[in-house]
């Protein structure tokens, strides 16, 4: 590679390097809004229901990956989540979101964060049991295992413009014990077209030396 291309290179590597950093946006420390009113929703939506099985896993403990977006029209404590309203009596907040809850009941928790320029967000999320999760009242992910919360047991993201946005997520119980870790990071969009074009000045220098 002569002097010139390790220049344009390096340019790029470095314009890579800044667009592609990664601001964490949310942990297990971040201040949110929370409900913890829902009581056991399987007593509400089942038995048998696909999205809250019975308590202490009378209903066995499903491993489910994805999971549809949950019926939640008969849960009247979460009032307007979905569109940002936690003007509900039920609400509390925003407060630091506790890491377990009661077991076998379901707990509801909403983040609020402003993003300065467009970014693809991503969230990893343990849970024991079940998790859902929407941006902006738009349906992401949901998914439930057996087992305890891990750190990134479970990822998802998505990209979203500059402004005030909200990340809500319904966790859900069925028995045993109940655990919650999550880190969701902001990256500029910049960054996917840095890469794409350090991916084609990387073609270029090839199909030159040959």
């Amino acid at each position: 590679m002569n002097k010139c291309s390790q220049i344009v290179a390096g340019a790029a590597v470095s314009l890579f390097a800044g667009a592609a950093s990664a601001s964490l946006i949310i942990d297990n420390s971040t201040s949110g809004y929370y409900n913890d009113s829902l009581g056991d929703l399987a007593s509400t939506y089942g038995p048998n229901s696909l999205f809250f099985p019975g308590a202490n896993v009378s209903e066995g403990d499903p491993t489910q990956n994805p999971i549809a977006e949950p019926t939640l029209d008969q849960t009247s404590e979460l009032g307007g989540w979905l569109s940002g309203d936690f003007t509900n009596s039920e609400w509390q907040g925003p407060r630091a979101i506790p890491p377990t809850w009661a077991v076998n009941t379901e707990t509801a928790v909403a983040y609020e964060f402003t993003l300065s320029e467009s970014s693809y967000v991503n969230v990893n999320v343990g849970v024991d049991n079940g998790i859902y999760a929407w941006f902006n009242g738009d349906y992401a992910f949901g998914a439930m295992r057996s087992g305890g919360a891990f750190a990134n047991e479970y990822s998802f993201g998505t990209t979203l413009s500059a402004g005030t946005h909200y990340l809500q997520l319904l966790r859900e119980d069925h028995g045993g014990s109940t655990g919650y870790i999550i880190s969701a990071t902001a990256v500029p969009e910049p960054a996917t077209l840095a890469l794409m074009s350090l991916g084609l000045l990387g073609l270029g220098f090839s199909r030159r030396k040959a």
